[in-house]
């Protein structure tokens, strides 16, 4: 908390001005660019689509960039006035002169609901501020602060209790209700048109797909300094970063968390109007016993492979390799794709014995805007599986997670997943539905079947055999459907109402829970309770 204070004060994050001529960075948040991606991923539009957060300079590239900012309220007086410019169009405070803006908003979640498999409610009460702005025309910063009293449904509750973390925000106090706080922030340098410099304490999102298997926004924030560097049809990100091991089972309150260090390289290719190919690398290294080592110089070289310079020094630390990809079918339809290698023999994935050290993920997918010719109807289906034992390390600090939760897909490893999502909005109102099934195999006891990638790979359970769902494997599904309505698109407060059908299935038990859930919410970063 004390680092994220410090990080708060002395660095700042970009949010969006739709009053001035805006830099920097759009929130990551599936809200905020749903606005965007029917322009963005149009045949005739050339902007890279598989990092976020978006650059507002690709959303400028838009030709409906400037209505989809502020949807046209209703014509009435009230909205004119100051209250309702206020609550419906405007920041809450804003300084706007010549060569700087400023603004400051309210950030809440305050919702309720309840869950029948263990017939109790559940509330969140989450008050903080964002604030943001940008200097002369190359310097944006923003900052946001989040207090929170919070108690979840069983299954999630049933995480929180185990790693004592909220999925995706902070560390909790207590048993339930749960107090936690978290804080974001990062400032922003666009030197000019080919490079744009951030550092900060944030996400960010590797992929076309509503899941990553090469880096999510699932794990809590992380320091970290990321270089974009644009040239012709290249996007070339650079990303070095601090990450936290906080899975110590002796691990006291004023105990400071055992460092760990990525380095992570990521280059996407525009090929012709329609496809483009990305290729991301990434490190993972820590100090040992032996040895006082932090940041190691060598992985901050942002044109090299990892895997000579792993073996140059000795070959101690957990470097990946993935590929995205994406193809433009038409105007309305995208299709795209992940893999993702940790590990892997030729030899060995072509004798098809299940060796544990075929370490691989892949994705598959397709998006669809204003599908079956209905505007503003959107459509994606998309499946993911990831072997046995992927993004484990043979050290337990060595693994590819942070803060307790994956840096790629909610489940870890040992699991496969279909996603169907379909959402129609209309002016303010937005209409979803959302179906996820998936296959994971947790581990059982004191046996390592792959699934919990904080487990070190060498008290693997079998050396051959291994197939995606050994060990427990559970079933489960989950259906929910939401309503919602934002009331102010440059604060992104909505109020809305969901409910929740997730039934998991095992051979030992079957938890079937129904949850109802409504409030108002300032939606500017995912929060994933679909696991």
């Amino acid at each position: 908390m004390k680092k994220q204070s410090s990080i708060l004060i002395i660095s700042i994050l970009l949010f969006v001005s739709t009053v001035k001529a805006q830099i920097g960075f759009l929130p990551l948040s599936n809200t905020a660019n749903a606005k965007y991606e029917k322009g963005l991923y149009a045949i005739n539009n050339s902007s890279h689509t598989s990092f976020k957060p978006y650059l507002f300079k690709d959303l400028k590239s838009i030709s409906s960039f400037d209505s989809l900012q502020n949807p046209l309220l209703p014509s009435s007086n009230f909205y004119s006035t100051y209250t309702g410019r206020k609550l419906f169009k405007e920041h809450l405070f804003v300084v706007n002169e010549d060569d700087y803006f400023l603004f400051l908003d309210p950030v809440m979640d305050i919702s309720g609901g309840s869950d029948n498999y263990s017939n109790k409610s559940f509330n969140n009460n989450t008050r903080g501020a964002n604030v943001g702005g940008s200097i002369g025309k190359h310097f944006s910063f923003n900052a946001s602060f989040y207090e929170n009293q919070s108690s979840f449904p069983y299954y999630i509750d049933s995480t929180v209790k185990l790693s004592r973390v909220v999925p995706g925000t902070g560390r909790v106090k207590g048993t339930g209700p749960y107090d936690y706080a978290w804080a974001t922030g990062s400032l922003t340098y666009e030197l000019n048109k080919h490079f744009t410099f951030q550092f900060g304490n944030d996400k960010n999102f590797i992929g076309d797909g509503y899941r990553s298997l090469l880096l999510s926004d699932n794990a809590f924030n992380y320091p970290h300094l990321k270089i974009i560097t644009d040239i012709w049809k290249f996007r070339y990100v650079n990303i070095f970063a601090e990450m936290q091991d906080i899975t110590r089972k002796d691990l006291q309150d004023n105990e400071p968390f055992l460092r760990k260090y990525t380095s992570m390289h990521y280059l996407d290719l525009n090929i012709g109007k329609r496809a483009s190919i990305g290729v991301f690398e990434s490190v993972v290294w820590h100090s040992d016993s032996t040895s006082n080592r932090g940041f190691d110089l060598g992985y901050m070289n942002p044109f090299i492979f990892f895997r000579p310079v792993e073996f140059s020094i000795g070959s101690p630390d957990n470097v990946l390799m993935g590929f995205n990809a994406k193809y433009k079918i038409s105007n309305h339809t995208t299709a795209y794709g992940q893999l993702i290698l940790d590990e892997f023999l030729i030899k060995e994935v072509r004798a098809g014995k299940g060796w544990w050290g075929n370490k691989q993920g892949w994705q598959i997918g397709v998006k669809s805007f204003d599908l079956f010719g209905i505007k503003n109807l959107y459509g994606q289906l998309e499946y993911n599986a990831v072997r046995p034992f992927t993004y484990q390390h043979r050290e337990v600090l060595g693994n590819y997670g942070h803060y307790a939760q994956s840096l790629a897909h909610p489940m870890g490893a040992n699991f496969y997943e279909l996603i169907a999502i379909g959402n129609y909005h209309y002016k303010r109102w937005n209409f979803e539905g959302k179906i996820n099934y998936y296959v994971v195999g947790l581990d059982s006891g004191s046996y390592n079947f792959g699934q919990n990638i904080f487990l070190p790979y060498v008290t693997r359970a079998n050396e051959y055999g291994n197939e995606i769902g050994q060990g427990d494997k559970h079933t489960i599904s989950i259906a929910t459907l939401g309503i919602y309505y934002e009331f102010n698109p440059i604060t992104h407060l909505s109020g809305f109402i969901e409910a929740t059908n997730r039934n998991d299935h095992s051979d030992k038990q079957s938890i079937n829970e129904m949850i109802i859930q409504a409030g108002i919410k300032t939606r500017l970063f995912n929060r994933y309770s679909d696991f």
